[in-house]
């Protein structure tokens, strides 16, 4: 596959993962059910009357779904250089959603979004290195 494949099929991954998480984190919102029984002792995130690890949750799915689909169209957000901070910010994303057990499918597909983006980014460093090699000239 190139690298402009495992670019897109990335972003759809990361685009469908948002969406589980925001309504996971609603549901969560209402229902709070941890994935690990022993977070139900940790103060403050499953507490009432509002839980706080749902409603962060919430809050990072729509900054994904933002990341992924932005309203204008800038070049930088397809380019090979703008996967790492992506990547950098997806990984802490997916083990923080695998804490809810609502939003376990979504850190699923996120983290399978992840590994195509790093996938993409060494398609583009190995495309970039023939083309050192061959000084330049496309083969």
């Amino acid at each position: 596959m190139g690298g402009i494949v495992w670019n897109e099929w990335a972003r759809l991954m990361c685009l469908t993962s948002s969406f589980v998480i925001f309504v996971g984190g609603i549901m969560g919102t209402f229902q709070p059910l941890p994935a690990f029984d022993a977070m139900r002792l940790l103060p403050g995130l499953y507490t009432q009357p509002v839980p706080i690890l749902p409603l962060i949750l919430i809050v990072l799915g729509m900054i994904l779904a933002a990341i992924e689909y932005p309203v204008v169209a800038v070049d930088y957000f397809n380019s090979p250089r703008s996967f790492m901070p992506k990547v950098a910010f997806f990984i802490p994303l997916t083990v923080m959603s695998l804490l809810e057990a609502q939003t376990v499918n979504g850190s699923i597909y996120l983290g399978i979004g992840t590994l195509a983006y790093l996938m993409a980014i060494r398609d583009d460093f190995r495309k970039q290195h023939q083309q050192a090699i061959n000084g330049g000239r496309m083969a």
